[in-house]
């Protein structure tokens, strides 16, 4: 039984962040080379609380070996925002996949900073 999934991707910070939010970028992710967008990270509910989510995450990274990871967060999950402050991510800014679209919580996470 699947209980769990991710994927991520290495990608520039002009593709990931867009022309509008790469200003608000602190400076050195928004130059690197090394930056993972994490589109994917989930785990039933029935699995959650069980460090899979964690463990999940950490191969993604280990795999991929990026300086910076970001992802989309949805503002009022809290399961997730919860994981993620935990896995050290901090808030960036807003943002939104199209005009008017749902507003995500833009996170970044400085792997030289953990």
């Amino acid at each position: 039984m699947l209980v769990g999934f991710g994927y991520a991707f290495p990608c520039t910070p002009s593709y990931w962040f867009g022309a509008e939010l790469l200003p608000r970028i602190p400076e050195p992710a928004r130059t690197t080379e090394h930056l993972v967008g994490l589109c994917e990270l989930a785990v039933r509910p029935a699995w959650q609380d069980r460090g899979i989510g964690s463990r999940l995450h950490q191969a993604l990274v280990d795999a991929l070996a990026p300086r910076y990871v970001s992802l989309l967060a949805m503002p009022g999950n809290s399961d997730s925002q919860r994981l993620y402050r935990r896995l050290g991510y901090n808030y960036v800014g807003p943002y939104r996949n199209t005009p008017g679209g749902p507003e995500f919580d833009l996170l970044l996470l400085d792997l030289h900073e953990r």
